[in-house]
C-alpha cells in the first residue's frame, strides 16, 4: 500500500479509520467494535456493548434497586429487534432468551471463536457479567487481537517510507491518503476543469457536454461505480477530480470503454442524454471487477 501511495495510486480497499489508529498506536473507542448494520461477523459483539452501556446508565437509590432494574432489562422482550435489527421469529426474546438460545459466552464472535478469558468457552453470558464481557471482547477485538496486524502494517509502511513524517497525519487523513475519499462530490464546474479530452474532444464537444451531465446527476454510489470503471478505485484520491487525471476520448464502439491503467475513458457519440445514459450504466455493470490495462 505505501508504494501504491509513493506512485500516486489509490488503493481499492476500504481499510476502516479505527484500524489506522490502531497503527498509530492510539486507544480504540467501544464504537470500533462491529456493530450490526456493518454485515461483518462479530456484530453481536457490537450490540451487547451498546446494551452494556445503556446498562451503565441506570441509576438506582441502592444496590438492589438497581439490581432489580438490571433484571427488569435483561428480561423485556424485544431485545434483537431493538439491538440487532432483527426481523426473524426471534425479534421479540429478551436479552436473557436471547444469550441463552444462541449459547453465548466468552468468546470472540459470542458463541465461537478466540477465548476472551480462561474456559470462556464455558462461562456463559448474564446480565451480572456483561460489563465483563464488554471489556474483554474490547481488549481483544480492539487491542490485543489486531495488535500484530497493525505492527506489522506499521512496520511495512516504514520499510517503504523512511521518513517519519507520514505519522503526522491522523487516522482519517492517512485512510484518504492510502485508499481515497469516501464523498464522490464533483460539479459541473469542476468536471469540466478537470477532465481531459483527447483525440479530437473538446470540452465543449457534444459527448462531453453529455457525459459531465451523467455525471452530475449521478447518485453518489453511481460516481463510485464510474470511478472504479475508469481508474479501478471507487473512490477519489488526494487531490480529487484534479489528481484523478481522468482522459475522454473517442471511441467507435457501442459501450464505453476504459483503460483503467492510464485512466482513459473512450466515449463513443451518441444521439441523445438518454442513450448515453443506458450504454454506460450497461458498460459499467458488465464490467464490475473486470479491468482493461493491457490495450
Amino acid at each position: 500500500m505505501t508504494k501504491a501511495l509513493r506512485d500516486g495510486f489509490t488503493v481499492p480497499l476500504p481499510l476502516c479509520k479505527h484500524f489506522l489508529a490502531a497503527v498509530l498506536n492510539e486507544d480504540l473507542p467501544l464504537i470500533a467494535l462491529p456493530q450490526p448494520e456493518d454485515g461483518w461477523d462479530g456484530g453481536i459483539i457490537g450490540a451487547l456493548a451498546n446494551f452494556a452501556a445503556e446498562i451503565g446508565m441506570i441509576t438506582a437509590a441502592s444496590k438492589e434497586d438497581r439490581t432489580k432494574k438490571m433484571q427488569e432489562a435483561a428480561t423485556a422482550p424485544g431485545w434483537p429487534a431493538k439491538w440487532l435489527n432483527d426481523t426473524s421469529a426471534s425479534k421479540d426474546w429478551s436479552f436473557n432468551e436471547y444469550v441463552r438460545e444462541l449459547g453465548i459466552t466468552f468468546q470472540e464472535f459470542g458463541n465461537n471463536g478466540h477465548e476472551l478469558c480462561e474456559n470462556g468457552e464455558n462461562i456463559a453470558l448474564t446480565i451480572e457479567n456483561l460489563e465483563e464481557f464488554t471489556e474483554a471482547a474490547a481488549r481483544w477485538w480492539l487491542r490485543n487481537g489486531i495488535g500484530p496486524q497493525a505492527f506489522a502494517f506499521r512496520q511495512g509502511v516504514e520499510d517503504v517510507c523512511t521518513s517519519s513524517a507520514i505519522w503526522a497525519f491522523e487516522a482519517v487523513e492517512l485512510r484518504e491518503l492510502f485508499c481515497g475519499d469516501d464523498r464522490v462530490e464533483w460539479t459541473a464546474d469542476e468536471l469540466k476543469e478537470h477532465l481531459r479530452p483527447r483525440g479530437g474532444y473538446k470540452i465543449t464537444s457534444p459527448p462531453i457536454e453529455m457525459l459531465i451531465a451523467e455525471l452530475v446527476r449521478m447518485e453518489p454510489e453511481k460516481r463510485g461505480h464510474f470511478l472504479e470503471f475508469v481508474t479501478a478505485c471507487p473512490r477519489l484520491p488526494q487531490g480529487g477530480l484534479a489528481a484523478a487525471a481522468i482522459s475522454v476520448l473517442p471511441e467507435k464502439g457501442t459501450f464505453p470503454r476504459a483503460r483503467t491503467c492510464t485512466k482513459e475513458f473512450y466515449l463513443p457519440e451518441y444521439e441523445s442524454q438518454e442513450l448515453l445514459s443506458s450504454k454506460l450504466e450497461e458498460a459499467i455493470a458488465s464490467a464490475k471487477g473486470l479491468f482493461d490495462d493491457n490495450r
